[in-house]
């Protein structure tokens, strides 16, 4: 029952703090490499979006980091691939 519930808690967090890998890939469209760990590290650092948020992102984007770290490996080929030196990495999001 206690595993049950933990394994619950896991998928809600992890549904919950989307994928920062998808969300600079729809976001921007050709890959550029570890977008999504370079979105997450901004969310957390950048003041503006601290404020918009009061503070919630910060936590979701620690969750979000490791997991957009392993999504970004697994498609670091497609990404280099896919950039050409035409993409302009690394983006700014500010």
């Amino acid at each position: 029952m206690i595993n049950s519930k933990c394994g619950l808690l896991g998928l809600v967090f992890t549904v919950l703090t989307g994928c920062g890998s998808l969300g600079a890939a729809i976001m921007n469209g050709p890959l550029c490499p570890y977008q999504g760990v370079h979105l997450d590290f901004n969310a957390i650092t950048d003041w503006q979006t601290i404020l918009i948020t009061k503070g919630f992102i910060i936590p979701l984007a620690i969750i979000d980091l490791p997991l957009s770290f392993v999504v970004d490996t697994f498609s670091l080929g497609a990404a280099l691939e896919a950039d050409n030196g035409n993409a302009h990495c690394p983006r700014d999001y500010s």
